[in-house]
């Protein structure tokens, strides 16, 4: 009966446990929000914003570059920077995290609407 419960508790502490997929996910996240602000910064200045996304990381207008964690690779499709202009449109694009097995995307439409998934 003890090495049961055992069991359970292992199995259970086992899948709460974060992995790569989660960690992909955060990344692929984290992305989303600053792109999202590099869009509102757009409309609120009224100027364009460069988001500048590469395969460590991103940098979104002036603003200081974020760095991937280690193990992590950033892909964007079509490749170059995404431009978001004063109304909130943006150049679409796709931009995939990836870690090991694992990856989550984001993609940017012409709207400039922003879907992390």
């Amino acid at each position: 009966m003890a090495i049961a419960i055992i069991g359970i508790a292992a199995a259970a502490i086992l899948l709460t446990l974060p992995g790569a997929g989660d960690d992909a996910r955060r990344s692929a996240l984290r992305l989303a929000a600053h792109a999202g602000a590099a869009r509102d910064a757009a409309i609120l200045t009224g100027r364009p914003v460069l988001f500048t996304p590469g395969p460590g990381g991103w940098q979104a207008g002036d603003r200081p570059p974020v760095r991937l964690p280690a193990g992590q690779g950033l892909t964007v499709e079509p490749a170059g920077p995404i431009l978001f202009d004063p109304t909130g449109l943006a150049s679409p694009a796709r931009l995939t995290v990836r870690q090991n097995d694992a990856s989550a995307s984001v993609t940017i439409d012409a709207a400039g609407a922003i879907h992390a998934r």
